[in-house]
This record gives C-alpha cells, sequence and structure tokens, in this order.
C-alpha cells in the first residue's frame, strides 16, 4: 500500500496539535491473534449496528469475504477480501470497532489508498469526508468542525468536536479523501468514547492568563546541551516538559493518552572508569564482546554491515552483525571506538514491544535491573561524570524481557542532553542486552547556569507564538482513557521549541 501521503499528513497535522493521535503510532490496523482464538466471534449489539451502518456506506464490503477477531483490549478487528480470482482473495478494507460503544476506531480501505494520488478539491474533499462521517455518526455529527489537516493540500480533513464553544482536543475524526472517495478514518482516543454532551461541565471561572504564564514558567526545564551545531560549542537550554494538558481552573497537569514528558530519577551518584574499547574490524569487535562484555559467542561470527545505507549511518560509524546462531547480535563503532552492542534472541525478535518497563516473566525487580545497569556502566563512563539521572519514561531499544535505563550524565546539577548512555537488562536473567555510548565530549567550558534568563521570560517567549487554548480532552489513569471530560488548557508540545537560556532567543 501507499502509506506516504497518509503518514505525511498525519505528521503535518501533528504538528499543529496538542495531542498525538493513536494512529500516529498505529497507522494501520493489523490482526492479531485474538484472545478467543479457535472460536467465532460475534459483535456486541453496539459494534455490529455500526458494521450495519459502515455496510450502508460502503455496500460492497458486505459482499466481501470477512474475518473478526477479538475483542482485543476492548477493539473488534476486521479485515474484508475481496476475490480477485478463484480462490486467491487480496485485502479490500480493515475495520476497528469499540466492543463496549460500537464506535469506529479505526477504517482503512487499501483499495482507495492505492489511488491516493488524485487530489481532490477542497469542495469534495469536505463533501466526501463529511458523508462518510454523517451516516457514521448520525445526529452527532453537527458536533463536529471541520479543517484542514495539511497546509496546502485537502487529502485528508479533520473533524474536532467542539462542547459549549470550545473544542474536544481528544475527540477528533481525521478522514483521509481522494477525489472519488474516503481512504481512510482515524481517530483520536476520546471519539470511540461516544461521550454524552451532559457529560462536558460549561466553563465557569478559570486561570487567568497571568497564572497561565506562571504555571508554564514552572514547567520550563533548563538542560544543557554539549555541542550547540551553530557553534560548535556547549549551550543552555530552555525546553518545555509538559503532558499538554493543564486543569483549567487548578493548573494541575493531565495526563493525555499521548502526552510525553520525561520523568527524571533521583541523582545517582557514580565512579567514572573512562575506559575505551576499540575494535577496528570484525574479529576485535567479537573478542571484545566475548572477553570485555561476557557474551557467549560460541558458533557466532561477526561481519562488517554492508546494507545500512551511509546516510543513516553516524560520521564514522561502523557496524557489525552476527551470522549464524538464532538471534541477532550487533556492534557499533565510531571511529574504531566501540559505542555500543545489541543481543536479540530469536523469539525477541518477532515480540519486541514496548511494554512500560515491565518485561515478560522477570525475576529482577526494577531496583535490582537498575542496580547491575548502573554496576555495568560505571567502568564505560566518561571521567566528567559525576553524577548521572535516569529519564524514566524514556524506552529505546525494548525487546519483550528486558528492563531499559536511559541515563543522562549531569553538569552542575542540570541534565546534558547529549551526554546519555543507554543500558538494557534482561529481566529474566540479569544480562545487558544493550549498550549504547552516545557522550558528547565539549569542546569549550559549560555556560555557568546563573547566566541563564528567568522560567517567567522564558515561558513568556513561548506562549507568545503558542498560546494556551481552552478546552476539553479525556485524562488517562492507570493507563485507561476516563470516560468523563476535563476542562484544561491544551500546551502545545508537538511544535518545536528551544530557546538558547542565556540570549533568550530561539534555536533554529
Amino acid at each position: 500500500m501507499k502509506h506516504t501521503k497518509k503518514l505525511a499528513s498525519t505528521l503535518l497535522m501533528a504538528s499543529l496539535l496538542a495531542t498525538a493521535p493513536l494512529w500516529l503510532q498505529h497507522p494501520t490496523l493489523t490482526v492479531q491473534a485474538a484472545d478467543n482464538q479457535g472460536q467465532e466471534v460475534k459483535l456486541s449489539p453496539a459494534a455490529e449496528k455500526t458494521l450495519q451502518t459502515l455496510y450502508t456506506i460502503q455496500p460492497e464490503l458486505k459482499n466481501m469475504d470477512k474475518k473478526m477477531n477479538g475483542p482485543k483490549n476492548g477493539i473488534y478487528e476486521l479485515r474484508f477480501d475481496k476475490e480477485i480470482a478463484p480462490g486467491k482473495m487480496e485485502l479490500y478494507a480493515m475495520v476497528g470497532l469499540d466492543a463496549t460503544t460500537g464506535a469506529l476506531h479505526s477504517y482503512e480501505n487499501d483499495q482507495e489508498m492505492q489511488k491516493q494520488n488524485n487530489q481532490p478539491s477542497e469542495a469534495v474533499a469536505k463533501q466526501k469526508s463529511a458523508a462518510f462521517l454523517q451516516e457514521l455518526l448520525g445526529d452527532d455529527f453537527k458536533k463536529y468542525k471541520a479543517t484542514q489537516t495539511t497546509k496546502g493540500e485537502w487529502d485528508a480533513v479533520t473533524y474536532t468536536r467542539h462542547e459549549h464553544g470550545v473544542p474536544v482536543f481528544t475527540d477528533r475524526y481525521v478522514v483521509g479523501v481522494n477525489s472519488t472517495s474516503v481512504m481512510y478514518v482515524n481517530t483520536f482516543e476520546g471519539a470511540p468514547l461516544r461521550a454524552a454532551s451532559s457529560l462536558f461541565a460549561k466553563p465557569g471561572k478559570v486561570m487567568s492568563k497571568e497564572e497561565v504564564t506562571r504555571k508554564v514558567a514552572s514547567l520550563m526545564e533548563l538542560t544543557y546541551s554539549a555541542h550547540k551545531k551553530e557553534t560548535g560549542k556547549p549551550a543552555l537550554k530552555y525546553s518545555l516538559e509538559s503532558t499538554g494538558y493543564l486543569d483549567a481552573v487548578t493548573g494541575e497537569e493531565i495526563e493525555g493518552a499521548f502526552s510525553l514528558k520525561s520523568r527524571y530519577s533521583e541523582a545517582i551518584p557514580v565512579n567514572p572508569g573512562g575506559k575505551k574499547l576499540t575494535a577496528s574490524n570484525a574479529e576485535e569487535a567479537m573478542r571484545v564482546l566475548a572477553e570485555e562484555f561476557q557474551i557467549k559467542m560460541d558458533g557466532i561470527t561477526l561481519e562488517t554491515d554492508t546494507h545500512t545505507p551511509a546516510e543513516m549511518k553516524g560520521e564514522g560509524e561502523t557496524i557489525y552483525r552476527s551470522k549464524g546462531r538464532d538471534g541477532r547480535i550487533t556492534v557499533y563503532t565510531n571511529n574504531n571506538e566501540v559505542t555500543g552492542f545489541q543481543v536479540r534472541g530469536k523469539v525477541e525478535m518477532a515480540n519486541a514491544i514496548q511494554h512500560e518497563n515491565k518485561p515478560a516473566n522477570a525475576q529482577l525487580s526494577y531496583e535490582q535491573a537498575k542496580e547491575k545497569a548502573v554496576q555495568f556502566l560505571q567502568p564505560y563512563l566518561d571521567s566528567s561524570v559525576k553524577e548521572l539521572k535516569i529519564d524514566q519514561k524514556e524506552i529505546r531499544m525494548p525487546s519483550a524481557t528486558s528492563y531499559s535505563f536511559s541515563f543522562y550524565a549531569l553538569h552542575d546539577g542540570v541534565i546534558v542532553t547529549d551526554q546519555n548512555y543507554l543500558v538494557n537488562v534482561d529481566g529474566q536473567t540479569g544480562e545487558i542486552v544493550n549498550y549504547m555510548n552516545s557522550f558528547t565530549k565539549p569542546s569549550a567550558p559549560f555556560p555557568d547556569k546563573k547566566t541563564a534568563i528567568s522560567k517567567e521570560a522564558a515561558a513568556k517567549h513561548f506562549l507568545k507564538d503558542r498560546p494556551a487554548v481552552l478546552g476539553y480532552m479525556f485524562p488517562v489513569q492507570n493507563e485507561k482513557v476516563q470516560a468523563k471530560p476535563s476542562l484544561v488548557y491544551s500546551i502545545d508540545t508537538v511544535s518545536y521549541f528551544l530557546l538558547d537560556a542565556v540570549t533568550g532567543k530561539s534555536f533554529k
């Protein structure tokens, strides 16, 4: 399928919104093994009603070969195939339906996706998308307002719900269209709830502009960069660390389904070893793995990776990959200095899952794994590193059975964003399965943090071009989207913002 335009529209839309949609992570629906595998799937009455509505919108679906799975995580997954030759089937469409409300989670018409280069006019895009949603939502369609998703094009139309004259940030439909039909429909997390208007309390007294500014100021984070691209020297900078939503009355941060905010641990004192490892060829890389990292290399040989495009590698980077034995071992070097390795077993490659640092069948606790990670890392820390913090929300190169720890060096108590290390620990065996050294050596002294402008000044600079917007959203508690909406100020956490904390000017 041709997903280029769809994904481009998605990313452009996300840059305009203060929350990231579910379909940004899952652009297509994949049929997975259901909890009731082997049994006949029967849709709930609410889901069956929506399916009949889809048959009205797209009558050809009714004559397709239909396969159903679920409900898995509360969602039925339906696949429609058409016969293109005797005994030969081709994917036509995929549909996701909410088991409780029956609402549409996602719709993708594979056949129409093939035609996506036929650009519709604004009038056609609005007519096609509105007709689809109006049939799907009935009278509720009147609650939604249409806007352009991709600037300068009408290949998708975004419909945002409004209550009491303000937007519901997480109740949106994005409808992809070509010149003849609807290609896909994707939803933000609040849309499938089909919440009644009576749940939306009318806005009363809310925070003033000054109070919002003070709250945003408290969320400004001062960080260092060891290498500023424009000068090649270290820089002191401000960025916003926020969930993206503030309670409109109290100012308390509220978590959304796709809130991205770093959560740093307490500072961890360390004893750096400053040890450097080198490998100028595959044989030397194997020796480092076996002798330094105690990785069993029986029956394994490494070879230089010739498949990764040069533009995807760092300057001076060489990658070695294993051949032989189930699974995969990778070694990374930069100008012959070993900067990391990764060990994957056969099962893990097929099931690499981001899992909120809750690995499958773990025998070690998070704290036990963290201690192993710190002990492993200390010999290889740059000699300048005295303290580290872990970004507890950052999970990199995840596998089904490992804990992931992203360590950041501190300078004068401040995070240095480009001085970081990754260590992943297998939760079952305690083995180190990932190590990545991304430490940037500064070419000059770091600026004194006392020279930084105030957080209030940084907040005013931020809000000048990105004013807070009053509206509603559906909070997330214990990883579950709540049915009762909250009145919030939406803070833009998507568009690029990085402020030089000394000069007060934006980084380009």
